[in-house]
């Protein structure tokens, strides 16, 4: 029997391992986990519906459900399923939580050789190490906001939360010396009131420091203090996302990136050459750890889609690219 008893799994996971009745995706390619606790996060991030003070359902993260299970039971269900090519692992925040994952992570590794990332709240050095040693390959701490004074808005200080943006980056850069270049990511939430300089520049830093951003899009949750803020541009995100596959890629410099006299962002590049770098619609595609791809978890199946969880059509790619007015 395994030591913790309970997890949460993304819906989307429970269906794809027979634990709920729905529709097979044939695009779900990485297993969402999610550490249980009776109660929320101690964290209070303004977004989140897991917030110490969200009244938001505990079964929401973002705007999909994640139903409980015996852990038991869904280490029986991977025998089932040979279509993930990744496991990913989310974690509370709460005085258990590293114990919590380091199991899952144990008991994982009997099941599966695949990749395991975990994103979970900074650690110290020994917590980090202890994960690697369990059997992480990739470990994300969330900025979220892209500005130390946004950082404090909506899920530091002034939320009367424990997260300081210096302990994030600390603990960002202890996990570079333990995982190594190319299996650290954080997170970088659109629409939280930065410009589009700002969050340029945090991809930029984050890039020249060798962690990948994975790029999400504000959703207002009911039950959060964000719930009734709306949505980013899609254009805006749509040039952020171009944006970050370009800097990720090596095809974009800092020198290159400009912003005009509207405060959006534009790239000194080539208008061709722009035209073959993104045509392919890769660059918006749901963006973090490899193989990841989080169907509708910023959207509506009905759209607009942020975010696509899939391959894109040449017409999707075609639109995606004439929004960034490039």
């Amino acid at each position: 029997m395994a030591l913790v008893e309970k997890v949460r799994l993304s819906l989307g996971t429970a269906i794809q391992l027979g634990l709920e009745a729905g529709f097979l995706d044939p695009c779900f390619t990485t297993a969402f986990l999610m550490t249980y606790r009776d109660g929320k996060c101690n964290a209070n991030c303004a977004f989140c519906p897991q917030a110490r003070e969200s009244t938001s359902s505990s079964d929401r993260l973002s705007r999909i459900s994640w139903p409980v299970y015996s852990f038991d039971e869904v280490l029986d269900s991977l025998d089932t399923i040979d279509t993930f090519r990744r496991y990913c692992i989310q974690s509370l925040n709460y005085p258990q939580a590293v114990e919590d994952v380091a199991s899952i992570l144990k008991e994982l590794r009997v099941k599966t050789s695949l990749p395991v990332s975990v994103s979970i709240h900074p650690l110290d050095s020994t917590g980090i190490t202890r994960l690697h040693d369990a059997g992480a390959t990739s470990i994300g701490v969330a900025f979220d906001a892209c500005t130390p004074e946004l950082f404090d808005e909506v899920k530091g200080k002034k939320r009367g939360a424990p997260y300081r943006w210096e302990t994030h980056l600390k603990a960002l850069q202890d996990a570079l010396e333990i995982f190594g270049q190319g299996n650290v990511t954080t997170h970088l939430v659109i629409g939280l009131g930065e410009t589009e300089k700002e969050a340029a520049d945090f991809i930029l830093t984050m890039n020249k420091m060798g962690i990948s951003v994975g790029l999400f899009a504000l959703t207002g949750v009911r039950g959060t203090t964000l719930e009734k803020e709306k949505p980013p541009e899609l254009s805006t995100y749509r040039r952020m996302q171009a944006l970050r596959f370009l800097i990720s890629h090596g095809y974009l410099t800092e020198t290159e990136v400009v912003i005009d006299s509207e405060g959006a962002l534009k790239v000194e590049l080539d208008a061709s050459l722009l035209g073959v770098l993104l045509s392919s619609g890769e660059a918006f595609r749901t963006s973090g750890c490899q193989g990841c791809n989080r169907p509708f978890y910023n959207e509506r199946p009905s759209g607009p889609m942020y975010n696509y969880p899939r391959p894109l059509t040449p017409e999707e790619a075609a639109d995606a690219l004439a929004l960034t007015g490039w």
